[in-house]
């Protein structure tokens, strides 16, 4: 049995933030809300439609509520999935994992992004001014430490 994603099942948008705390404010399909990113009042505009949200303030963004759990949680695609009801049995045998590898010179940009937000957070967090670190900050520095370790293991093998 495996585990298939159906966009379909994902939950109404309006539902979905609202369950998650925001309000949504403003007539027509694109609301607006705080931004749970960097705790702006009114910087996110949300999609009543389908789901995409985007913070005018911190840039956060993405096309719909997976999107948003995914940022929000830390989770992979399909841990987000099956977190929101999005996915269901096949009852079809699993076929073996086919191994995907980055192209050297894309691994090497993914690897620059990642240690670049690495590096302006590290100098965003050494001035003793500087507000402290967010929950949210700390999960994104996490992901991108997995994602060059990642890199890094699969360069080895």
């Amino acid at each position: 049995m495996t585990a298939r994603y159906d966009r379909s099942l994902l939950p109404d948008p309006v539902s979905f933030y609202e369950s998650a705390g925001l309000v949504l404010k403003g007539p027509g399909k694109w609301k607006t809300t705080s931004c749970q990113w960097h705790g702006g009042s009114d910087s996110m505009r949300i999609n009543s439609d389908n789901g995409a949200f985007k913070c005018m303030a911190c840039e956060q963004h993405g096309g719909d509520v997976l999107d948003y759990f995914m940022l929000w949680h830390g989770a992979e695609f399909m841990e987000a999935a099956e977190a929101l009801g999005a996915t269901y049995e096949d009852h079809k045998p699993s076929k073996p994992k086919r191994k995907t590898t980055l192209s050297a010179g894309a691994a090497l940009a993914l690897i620059q992004s990642e240690a670049w937000f690495v590096a302006v957070t590290a100098l965003a967090t050494a001035n003793p001014d500087s507000p402290p670190l967010t929950d949210a900050d700390r999960l994104r520095l996490k992901e991108s430490a997995r994602v060059i370790a990642h890199i890094l293991e699969e360069a080895a093998e």
